[in-house]
């Protein structure tokens, strides 16, 4: 019989989540350094799968029943160009709403992601939950944990339940701003977007604007926005974009950050970039850095998990705020 999907998906990503106060037991695996191999993707992996906590009536089995063994497995795919899963099978005669609980308030990854169910002929019988690990650093991340359910009979439920964890590529050193970097000119370009009137010329205006500091707050603060920035690495999920957000994009603003040791001296690095990226596929590049030492540059991504930036993380913002919100690069809603 068809299978009529029925999710709930949470795709809010609800900010507090469940267990706050639960221990973290890989506080020794460091989860917010970032991993640049799959070996040591696969230790947290592991790590943090012997960490979840087995529920109440529920045991460890090696292979789930064949019945429902084609059912079970990662709900969602993690949005990630190289991840490591390490996965283990459980029998329980727990609920299956009270056994997903008890894994969001008891065990190491305390952030309710998404979760749903999906019925047969009118009656449930499978049910997922994904949870997250708050990470600091976009680059140590994400690390998920995968739940799967799926009514096994006899009362009882088989369940699956990956960790995954992603790994990334290391930034280059010659990709990053130098510690000698006292001068910063930021030109700004802005395009009349007129895409959507039809009798506008094919190639927009653009007005440039640029600012000069030397205050060295201002340059460090900048400098190391860029130097905390990720290489990007597309994902391979798909975006969903309100019609507007093209609209928003290409008329947002172009910079160029020259960064040198004094006004006279040659350029140390610098970036292009684009503000406006309202939504775009996760770890897309929205700057690229060049140097002496790489010519050819590197590009640079300021959401590596997401599809979009949040909380004023953005590379824009955070020039925005090193100058005091006065260059107009974050486009208005």
């Amino acid at each position: 019989m068809a299978r009529l999907g029925l999710c709930s998906a949470i795709l809010a990503m609800l900010a507090g989540g469940c267990g706050a106060s639960a221990r973290d037991p890989t506080a020794e695996a460091k989860p917010s350094v970032p991993l640049y191999s799959e070996g040591a993707a696969a230790a947290v992996a592991e790590a943090l799968l012997a960490a979840v906590p087995l529920p109440p009536e529920t045991q460890r089995i090696s292979e789930p029943p064949l019945a429902v063994a084609g059912k079970l497995g990662r709900p969602l795919n993690i949005d990630e160009p190289k991840d490591v899963d390490r996965y283990a099978y459980w029998s329980s005669a727990d609920r299956s709403k009270a056994l997903l609980s008890f894994l969001a308030g008891n065990g190491p990854f305390p952030k309710v992601q998404y979760s749903g169910s999906s019925e047969t002929a009118g009656k449930p019988e499978s049910w997922f939950e994904t949870l997250e690990v708050p990470l600091k650093s976009v680059l140590a991340g994400p690390r998920q944990l995968f739940v799967s359910v799926e009514l096994g009979g006899s009362g009882r439920y088989a369940v699956r339940v990956d960790a995954v964890v992603a790994w990334h590529r290391r930034r280059p050193a010659q990709s990053l701003v130098p510690s000698t970097a006292r001068w910063l000119k930021v030109a700004i370009r802005t395009p009349a977007y007129r895409a959507l009137n039809l009798g506008e010329p094919s190639h927009p205006h653009v007005t440039t604007r640029s600012v000069i500091t030397t205050d060295p707050s201002t340059v460090r603060a900048v400098a190391r926005a860029v130097n905390e920035m990720p290489v990007a690495e597309p994902g391979d999920g798909g975006v969903n974009c309100p019609a507007m957000s093209v609209g928003k994009t290409e008329g947002a603003p172009r910079f160029l950050l020259t960064f040198r040791s004094g006004a006279s001296s040659s350029n140390l690095a610098q970036v292009r970039g684009r503000s406006g990226f309202v939504c775009a596929p996760s770890g897309e590049a929205v700057a690229k850095i060049t140097t002496p030492a790489d010519p050819q540059g590197v590009l640079l991504t300021d959401h590596l998990s997401l599809v979009e930036v949040v909380n004023g993380e953005g590379l824009t913002e955070h020039i925005e705020f090193a100058f005091h919100h006065s260059l107009h690069l974050v486009p208005e809603n």
